[in-house]
Order: structure tokens, then C-alpha cells, then sequence
């Protein structure tokens, strides 16, 4: 038997410069988009007025920005590319009331450890400035350079001395909407710049300066979004609050529309998301959230916003006193807005026209709906609302003298093989449930979640065969778009067609909605678009693709069935419960919620003590 030598310790030492820059640098610059905020964020801190990006390639081949700050006195240039050279802050008390958007001085040197930068900047044009030139964190070049007041950075071959990295960076049009997401976080705290982003050659955001920050919002998001907007204004103490945030009958389906800033710094901070979100209270519908442009200022001393080396976090010294006054800001917006409000009995029109012709898949024939046999035919159905008397049979109704009428024993459940042309519709309960008799029992139908299976399967159905018919629209509707959503529809143009959804591209960030599938033709268009790109992949990976389209369907499908509180006659609801029948699942939703639920005859019986 061999003996094995005895292992030996490692030792201690100290890294080399180059590779502590690059573990560094992999805590600032995680893609791209890390890459152009902390130049931007420079730039601001520069005083410059006016900013310029140019990128390519999604920002992994080049990236180019040019302001008009102040710039660097010669001197100042190569000293910017040493690690923790900063001109914000002097001393540790500084940390304590930090005003400037960068501060720790570690920006350049880990762009620069990790891609090939290429830096010019003057103080005054009539006195010259600086070329700086370097690769993986090697000085290449230094001397004097003419150029005009300001800097000029050139960043190429992201994470070429770390190719592993770059491995785990997406495709060009993710990279990209994420840069696109920085530039309009920054356009929206600092209106009075003027700021132009391009990609690939192609003009992606180009904004006016400006001293009105809705005019700065109607031009990132469109004018649409701004006519929806509400004035928040609020002081207290050491915190004021301004900004804007969506009346209740303007939503989104996700977070997409909320951005939120303190002391000019965009942040991300669920304290304030969710004093936000408490403010509205109940006027939202569940699973919607609002639009918001909040910005909090605070004395510095209350704020930490060395959390992290990305910045986009922050500690508040007292939490509870800024979630309240946020959300009572927001609240006494809403509430000096009353005559905005929404009506809960107002509701979409449902789209089941007795005559219209069925597109079925090929599996499913057609079959009208006929009465059960045992049906007394005499017998007229209440075409009423049900919903006392079913609330009275399972013990719900308060003036029920009853004693044997009270809860069942068993729970309703779902159905999962019955034949639903076996029962015998009855009417509605709360103009939301179809009631319906047989044999075995009571059968309840969510009408809502029925017609979103029949919406989905055809839908579906004509998707993947590529026929789904298409209602052109009188007036094509004009969109516009944030650059960010722009950056995403714009690959999926064509598949959307295959859809039905017909657009074309009107200007900058604008489109033209000129068809709409017919099937879904009743529907709120531009609000259909919008949760349509919000559910669109920055990928362009075919199982994601298919995943998020499929998503899509769904979406459609829900969004333009038969909502709740909508009264249908019993002609509406036979045909409806027959267009049922039909489908390949016609007991669940795409969603995966029962569609009916049976109350079972013999407890039924029991509790009338008839059994």
C-alpha cells in the first residue's frame, strides 16, 4: 500500500494588481448596460447638458459616449484609470451626505481591466486635452489630444481578456433593451439633458431638454400614458415628494412603468414600490399595478446609498416614516382627483352573437346544443338572476329562517368528465355563473373562464395553421411606444402578423395598429398591445419564443372573453355551453382554473331531509 505524501497548505500572498482589477470589475460591470451607466453617471456628475451613445452590437462591440462637461485637465486623465481616484468625495464623512451619482472611483479602472477603452477629454478646447489609450488595464498610449470641452469614451471587445464572461452575456437585442433601460431611467431624472442613443446606426431616443418633467415622460412613454397621469406633491420634514403616478383606470399588467428616484439617483426599493401600491388601496384590480414617476428628495444624512457598487439600492435610516409619507403622498393625489374613478358596473361587452358562424379544429364537430330528454319541455327556465336563491340552498342569505338549510357536507367539485349538454341551463348567479340542473346535481359555470377556453382553442387553432382572420381597422391606431418596448416589438413584427396583429413602424418609437385578430376585434387594442410586449422575449432561443407566445394566446384569450357582471340571456348561454363542449378541455382554463363546479344531487337531498 502506497502512503500518500502529506498535503501541503497553501499559501497566503497578495493578488496581482491586474486580477484584483478584474474581480473588481466583475462587481461594476456585469453587462454592457453596467458600462454605459457608469459613464453616463460621469457625465452628469461632469455638468454636461448634452449626451451622445453610440453603440453596437448590443454594447459587447462598441460603445461610444460623448458628453460636454467640464471635462479632465490633462494631468486628471490617466489618473482617472487608477483604482479609487475620484474627485466626489475626500474623506469618510464624505460617504455620510453623498450628492454626486458616482463616487467610488472604480468605474474606469474595471471598464478598463476587462475591454479595450479607448479616452479623450479637454477642460477648455483652447487649451488641448488628453488621449488615453488602454487594453486588459495596460496603459497603451498617453499624449496630448485636441478636442473640444468635455470627454469622449470609446469602450470595444467587452470581457475580451475574460471570455468566459462574455459567454454568459444574451443576444444583441437584450443587451441592448437593458442599455435602453438606463438611458430612459436617466432622461427621467434629468430632464434639462438632452440625451441621444443610437444602435447600430439606427436612432433609438433623442430627447429635448426640458423644465417640465411631463413633457420628458409624454416623450419616453407617448402622450397616451401622460393624459393618464396624476400630480403627486407632498413635504414633510426632511422628505418632499413629487412626481406622477397613473389614475386607476390606467394599469399595467407588471412593473415595467415604475420608476422611482432619491436625490436624483434612480433607485430600486421595494419599501417605496410597496407604499406605492398601499396608496391606491383596493381601486386596483388584483394582479394590476399603476404607472409612477415618484421622486423623493431627503437629506442626504437619512440615506445610505453604499449598499452596493451598482448604486441602485439604498438603506433608509428610518423606513417606516418614508413608507408613510409615500404612501399618503400618493393617496392624497388620488384622492384631490376624485372625479376620476371607476365605475365597477361598467363593463366590456361580450362578444357571443347567436348567428356567427364557429371555427372549430377539425376534431371537434359541431353540435348545437339540445335540451336533455329529461327536461320537462312545458317547463319555462328563470332567465333571472339566481343569486338569492342559490345563496338561500347553501345557508349564504342572512334572512334564511331555514334550519335545514345550511352549508353542504361535501364541497363542490370539479368537473372533470361530465357531458355538459346532460344539464339544463337555469340562468345566472350575479351575472357571472351560469346555473344549470341534471341529474347528478347543480352545476355552476364560470362564464368567464368557459369563454376564455373557447377563445383560446380557436385562436390557437388558427395561429398554428397561419389562417387566424383578421378585422382590418377603419382608422389604423397610432402607438407610441417607450424606446425600450420599441427595442422589443421590433423583432417580433412578423410573428405578431401571424397573430393578426398587423403594425408598422410610424417614426420614431411610434407604430400604426392597422388589423387586429377578429376574433378578439371588440377588445381594448392598445391596451392588447401593450401587455402583448410586455410578455414578448428578449431572446430569440425557439423554446422561449414558443413558451412566451403561447403566453400571448393566453393573454388575448383572457382579455377579450366575457367578463364577470355580464348578463346573458338563456339562447347566449346554450350557446355558449355548446361552443364548450366542443373543445379539446373544456373543464379547465389555459390557465388551469376549473371551469364548473357540480353540487351533488344526493347532498342536495340530505339536507332538504329528503334523503
Amino acid at each position: 500500500m502506497s502512503v500518500s505524501s502529506p498535503k501541503t497548505a497553501p499559501k497566503i500572498r497578495v493578488l496581482s494588481e491586474d486580477l484584483t482589477n478584474q474581480i473588481a470589475a466583475g462587481e461594476v460591470v456585469e453587462r454592457p448596460a453596467s458600462v454605459v451607466k457608469e459613464l453616463v453617471e460621469n457625465a452628469i456628475d461632469a455638468g454636461a447638458t448634452q449626451i451622445r451613445l453610440d453603440i453596437e452590437g448590443g454594447g459587447k462591440k462598441k460603445i461610444r459616449i460623448m458628453d460636454n462637461g467640464m471635462g479632465m485637465a490633462p494631468e486628471e486623465c490617466l489618473l482617472a484609470f487608477s483604482r479609487h481616484a475620484t474627485s466626489k468625495i475626500s474623506r469618510f464623512e464624505d460617504l455620510e451626505s453623498i450628492q454626486s451619482l458616482g463616487f467610488r472611483g472604480e468605474a474606469l479602472a474595471s471598464i478598463a481591466s476587462v475591454a479595450k477603452v479607448r479616452c479623450s477629454s479637454a477642460r477648455n478646447e483652447s487649451e488641448g486635452g488628453k488621449l488615453i489609450v488602454v487594453e486588459g488595464g495596460e496603459i497603451l498610449e498617453e499624449k496630448d489630444f485636441a478636442c473640444p470641452q468635455g470627454t469622449t469614451i470609446e469602450v470595444a471587445q467587452l470581457f475580451y481578456v475574460t471570455p468566459a464572461r462574455s459567454k454568459f452575456l444574451k443576444g444583441d437585442s437584450t443587451e441592448f433593451s437593458h442599455i435602453t433601460q438606463v438611458i430612459t431611467q436617466q432622461a427621467l431624472a434629468y430632464p434639462d439633458i438632452q440625451f441621444h442613443l443610437t444602435h447600430n446606426g439606427r436612432e433609438v431616443i433623442n430627447t429635448l431638454p426640458t423644465d417640465q418633467l411631463h413633457y420628458r415622460i409624454a416623450e419616453l412613454f407617448g402622450a397616451d400614458l401622460a393624459k393618464y397621469l396624476l400630480e403627486v406633491e407632498a413635504k414633510s420634514g426632511e422628505y418632499q415628494l413629487q412626481g406622477y403616478v397613473s389614475s386607476p383606470v390606467y394599469t399595467r399588467s407588471n412593473r415595467s412603468a415604475q420608476y422611482c428616484f432619491i436625490n436624483g439617483r434612480f433607485v430600486r426599493d421595494k419599501v417605496i414600490l410597496h407604499a406605492t401600491q398601499q396608496g391606491y388601496s383596493h381601486l386596483l384590480p388584483k394582479g394590476q399595478h399603476p404607472v409612477m414617476f415618484l421622486y423623493l428628495t431627503m437629506d442626504p444624512h437619512l440615506l445610505d446609498v453604499n449598499v452596493h457598487p451598482s448604486k441602485a439600492e439604498v438603506r433608509f435610516a428610518f423606513q417606516q416614516d418614508v413608507h408613510q409619507f409615500v404612501a399618503h403622498g400618493v393617496r392624497d393625489a388620488l384622492e384631490k382627483n376624485q372625479q376620476i374613478s371607476v365605475d365597477p358596473s361598467v363593463r366590456d361587452e361580450a362578444d357571443i352573437p347567436l348567428g356567427e358562424p364557429v371555427h372549430r379544429p377539425p376534431s371537434a364537430p359541431h353540435t348545437s346544443y339540445r335540451v336533455p330528454a329529461w327536461v320537462d319541455k312545458s317547463h319555462t327556465p328563470h332567465q333571472g338572476d339566481l343569486s338569492r336563491a342559490l345563496r338561500t340552498m347553501v345557508g349564504q342569505d342572512a334572512d334564511s329562517t331555514s334550519s335545514q338549510v345550511t352549508w353542504f357536507d361535501k364541497a363542490p367539485t370539479p368537473v372533470a368528465n361530465l357531458i355538459y349538454s346532460e344539464f339544463e341551463p337555469l340562468g345566472q348567479l350575479d351575472r357571472s355563473f351560469i346555473i344549470m340542473q341534471g341529474k347528478k346535481g347543480l352545476l355552476v359555470v364560470d362564464q368567464h373562464v368557459a369563454h376564455e377556453r373557447i377563445l383560446y382553442e380557436r385562436f390557437r387553432g388558427a395561429a398554428e395553421n397561419r389562417k387566424v382572420e383578421v378585422q382590418k381597422l377603419l382608422f389604423p391606431l397610432a402607438i407610441a411606444l417607450s424606446p425600450g418596448e420599441s427595442e422589443l416589438l421590433h423583432p417580433h413584427l412578423q410573428r405578431l402578423l401571424d397573430l393578426g396583429l398587423e403594425l408598422e413602424s410610424f417614426g420614431k418609437n411610434e407604430y400604426l395598429l392597422r388589423s387586429v385578430p377578429a376574433i378578439l376585434k371588440n377588445g381594448d387594442h392598445e391596451k392588447l398591445l401593450r401587455e402583448t410586449i410586455e410578455l414578448l422575449p428578449k431572446g430569440t432561443h425557439e423554446d422561449v419564443l414558443d413558451e412566451k407566445y403561447e403566453q400571448v394566446l393566453i393573454m388575448m384569450s383572457c382579455r377579450n372573453a366575457i367578463k364577470v357582471n355580464h348578463t346573458l340571456n338563456l339562447d347566449q348561454i346554450r350557446k355558449l355551453i355548446s361552443d364548450l363542449e366542443q373543445t379539446s378541455m373544456p373543464y379547465t382554463c389555459p390557465h388551469g382554473r376549473p371551469i364548473s363546479l357540480l353540487f351533488d344531487i344526493d347532498d342536495i337531498l340530505k339536507k332538504f331531509l329528503r334523503k
